[in-house]
């Protein structure tokens, strides 16, 4: 990542260890409960946009825990109170939620911990303004970290979200590539990068064009073709993998592999020199960008010669030759795009005098991390308001019976509910293992005797670790957490064995709150969603291939609408991959045919790849248009639409329902490559038809 977790770690980890020493330096060890996690939550968001924009989130992240620290203080003194404010809370971490799909999650997640921090020492006005001015100070701290980062390491904000879009290309790329020791590909990682590479350039187009004014229009044209670029060399190696995938079973393949998987790494490494060069703009880097170019290029021309001698005439092998040519051709724009790169941009120094993209206020600009969906999720509906009875239960139970500690209880609950039940679940088991494990050794830490600066160290080191294992493995990273909120609440107060106990009862008793409400509070199981985003998948790709094979009728190149078009169903397969998962995790009474679906998405992938080879034939024949007979195409496109129908009916279509109509007669053998594709397509769609008639 360009955004390292180390980098993310140590930010973190300063910023909670400078809070907690100035609280105490000043006097005022009280403050360390909310000074401290405020510091570490600020300067633990990754944001993006230019620095305005970062500035402006981490303002209003600010003022979130501030506000909530303050409502928690004053609502904690009465039952009612506290009951309806955290129902109030929830319903606005909702509303974060809904308007924010990037930076929504921790604003929820944050505003619910300060909110029950505060609530767990409740006071008059004068405490909760002292409680909101240190969480508020803390914030602060957090910024001026972030800040600092800025300074040392200045970013082109959108030049950098520009360059993750060439990580994702490679990440992408490495996926292909065979690590088995058989020659077998690990392509279970392949429809994963590709829906996160789609995500990358879906998320770049809208900094680019909510970012750049209208005195930077030429860059940002630059930009988005780099991004554009990024995602064809993608598009036309995952064409070319594909092309190979046919050729695998042939007994000369192992000639070929080695070679094939030396060029998959070679572009690879290419791909994110080529972020580096995007970020930096150094004639320096773009020299060692051309050797990697250089070198990539030099093993394709490898890679072409051994394909051509195991069959000169084989059309499989023509084809997969046809998409290395056209991968190969993509490589000397690729210098010239991010030769371009390095003549927009002034080489970065070690120290900037001043931060770029501050000139001239745009709110579009301020207001771009603001985005919420096309369409409303009645699912995130159903969510916030789980959320809200689950967290108003669990507060009324602490503060009914008085439970020591026990706000642990809702805020287990926040942390482990999420929007479906097998989601939920899983984070159940990482939460209470991290927790139980991390309450425990805290406890045991806390019966030894350091000094202050000893307790900072410690919590700081937990801080580094959970930033650095949140995106990597939660459990580990609740395990840090807890214990870095275990030695900054309690390193103040006398320590008995009491105190583990009653957390440990409390996260357990909000774990089975919330896997009780995910299972009985308005839940929407998968079982009846994922056919019905299968079978949006499958007309993705209807679209995709009617697109395809119009641009064939005119002779265009695979450009416009056949690449909006694949952009449609790459979202709309991973919206079901994402469904697979969800539906994976739940109870297995509530699964269904689950075998059946896995085969249904892993089919409907294939397919999407079976047109993208076929769209890659526009660029070999750019000019030269194939006037494919309607009734050729009807037949394939009226199946998909009958399949997609009959999978959000349930209803399987009848067997006989598919009328395959032949290619034409003597073709040129240009023609019959292309024909000879739309088969490979055919084939796949046979297969679907096959898995969804399985049960019936």
């Amino acid at each position: 990542m360009l955004t390292t977790d180390v980098a993310r770690a140590l930010r973190s980890s300063l910023a909670m260890a400078g809070a907690w020493s100035l609280c105490l330096l000043t006097g005022n060890p009280w403050a360390v409960i909310m000074a401290a996690p405020a510091a570490q939550n600020v300067a633990l968001l990754d944001v993006r946009g230019d620095y305005r924009a970062r500035a402006a989130i981490l303002l209003v992240l600010t003022a979130v825990l501030a506000c909530s620290a303050w409502a928690g203080a004053m609502a904690g003194n009465h039952l009612i109170t506290a009951v309806l404010a955290i129902g109030v809370l929830a319903m606005l971490a909702g509303c974060w939620r809904y308007l924010s799909g990037d930076y929504g999650p921790n604003f929820a997640l944050a505003s619910g911990l300060f909110f029950l921090l505060a609530m767990s020492e409740p006071g008059d006005w004068s405490h909760a303004w002292h409680l909101m001015a240190a969480t508020c100070l803390g914030g602060l701290g957090g910024i001026l970290v972030q800040l600092a980062g800025w300074f040392f390491r200045p970013q082109h904000a959108v030049r950098h979200a520009v360059a993750e879009t060439w990580v994702a290309a490679s990440d992408l790329v490495t996926a292909m590539r065979s690590e088995t020791d058989d020659g077998k590909p690990t392509v279970q990682q392949v429809p994963e990068k590709e829906g996160a590479l789609r995500a990358t350039v879906d998320r770049t187009l809208h900094v680019i064009a909510t970012t750049m004014g209208q005195r930077s229009e030429s860059l940002a044209a630059h930009l988005d073709d780099t991004t554009q670029l990024a995602a064809r060399l993608a598009t036309r190696t995952t064409a070319l993998h594909t092309a190979m995938e046919t050729l695998r079973s042939r007994d000369d393949f192992k000639s070929v592999g080695p070679s094939f998987d030396s060029a998959l790494r070679s572009l690879a490494s290419a791909l994110r020199s080529g972020a580096l060069t995007v970020i930096t703009h150094r004639p320096e880097q773009l020299m060692a960008l051309d050797v990697r170019i250089r070198r990539a290029g030099d093993l394709l021309q490898v890679l072409d010669t051994r394909l051509q001698s195991l069959a000169l005439q084989d059309e499989e092998v023509l084809q997969a030759r046809q998409m290395l040519a056209m991968v190969s051709e993509l490589l000397p724009t690729v210098q010239l795009t991010l030769r371009e790169t390095v003549d927009h941009g002034t080489p970065q120094s070690g120290f900037a005098l001043r931060l770029p993209d501050l000139s001239g206020m745009s709110m579009r600009s301020l207001g771009a991390w603001v985005n919420p969906p096309a369409q409303f999720d009645w699912t995130l509906v159903r969510y916030t308001f789980r959320v809200a009875a689950v967290l108003m239960v669990a507060v009324a139970i602490h503060q009914w019976f008085q439970i020591p500690r026990g706000h642990w209880i809702a805020f287990t609950a926040l942390v482990v509910l999420q929007p479906d039940y097998g989601a939920t679940r899983q984070k159940l088991g990482q939460r209470l293992f991290g927790t139980l494990a991390g309450s425990t050794v805290g406890s045991l830490l806390l019966w030894v005797k350091m000094p202050a600066a000893g307790f900072i160290l410690c919590a700081s080191v937990m801080a580094f670790c959970f930033a650095y294992f949140v995106r990597r493995r939660y459990g580990y990273a609740v395990f840090f957490v807890t214990l870095m909120i275990v030695l900054m609440t309690e390193s103040m107060i006398p320590v008995h064995l009491d105190f583990t106990v009653e957390r440990l009862l409390a996260t357990l008793a909000g774990g089975m709150l919330s896997l009780a409400a995910a299972f009985l509070l308005w839940p929407k199981w998968e079982q009846s969603q994922a056919p019905r985003y299968v079978a949006a998948a499958l007309r993705a790709n209807r679209n995709y291939l009617e697109s395809v094979v119009e641009h064939f009728g005119k002779g265009d190149r695979f450009t416009g609408a056949a690449v909006l078009a694949k952009r449609t169903v790459e979202r709309a397969n991973s919206q079901a991959v994402a469904s697979l998962q969800r539906l994976l995790s739940e109870p297995s009474k509530r699964r269904g045919d689950v075998e059946q679906i896995a085969a249904l998405t892993t089919y409907n992938q294939r397919l999407t790849r079976a047109i993208t080879v076929l769209g890659q034939h526009l660029n070999h024949r750019a000019g030269d248009p194939l006037a494919i007979p309607h009734a050729y195409v009807t037949s394939i496109t009226e199946t998909m639409e009958g399949l997609a129908k009959s999978l959000e009916s349930g209803v399987p279509s009848p067997k006989d329902s598919w009328q395959k109509t032949a290619p034409p007669a003597n073709i040129s053998p240009d023609d019959a490559m292309v024909y000879r594709q739309l088969a490979t397509v055919v084939t796949e769609i046979d297969a679907m038809a096959l898995a969804a008639g399985a049960t019936t």
